[in-house]
């Protein structure tokens, strides 16, 4: 058995090893007895996220440990739906120009829940390591994915996507990921989604 100098030697001998082959931090378990260290995750954008998705946005002030990352792909195209009903708990965005106060992982259960649609999709998606917690952005978070598409970060996306923006109860928010513009659309037109998650 380890006495405790040793095992820490061995834990130090570990961790540098993992850091030199990795330029970031990275979980690190080693086990020592009964004990375990963990270190914390920093992420930057580019890195492949705790879902297996591609991180597109670092949280301000988190040092690299909370942001989103993107699915690598699309999910099946939908509709919005709910032509005709305003979702309540949403709101409603009547320009582009004004941001919505709730983001992707507000809306998208309201809008899941009563119209099924783009919103219920995202949720659905099942992420490479098991997780099934994605949303919908809204359309300001489809603008920093947008970015992060013209930066060379994610890539693989179609026209034009659904956003958990509403506008009415006709309308909502699409985001154009050819020049980048935000367009509104009635809601059982058929449009792209791309889920998004929080860590």
């Amino acid at each position: 058995m380890f006495n405790f100098s040793l095992r820490a030697f061995v834990a130090l001998f570990v961790f540098l090893g993992v850091s030199s082959v990795s330029a970031q931090t990275k979980v690190v378990v080693i086990p020592l007895g009964d004990e375990v260290s963990l270190l914390p995750i920093i992420y930057e954008i580019g890195d492949t996220g705790p879902a297996g998705g591609k991180v597109f946005y670092i949280t301000p002030g988190s040092g690299g440990i909370h942001g989103l990352e993107a699915a690598l792909i699309d999910q099946a195209p939908a509709p919005w739906n709910c032509d005709g009903t305003d979702v309540a708990g949403v709101d409603n965005i009547t320009s582009a120009d004004t941001p919505d106060s709730h983001s992707g992982i507000a809306n998208t259960p309201l809008i899941a829940a009563a119209c099924g649609g783009a919103a219920a999709v995202a949720a659905d998606y099942v992420w490479p390591r098991g997780q099934t917690d994605g949303f919908l952005p809204n359309k300001e978070e489809l603008v920093l994915l947008y970015d992060q598409k013209v930066a060379g970060v994610v890539g693989g996306f179609a026209s034009l996507y659904w956003s958990s923006s509403e506008i009415d109860s006709g309308f909502a928010w699409l985001q154009g990921f050819g020049g980048g513009n935000q367009f509104d659309n009635g809601k059982n037109f058929t449009h792209g989604v791309r889920a998004v998650r929080a860590f």
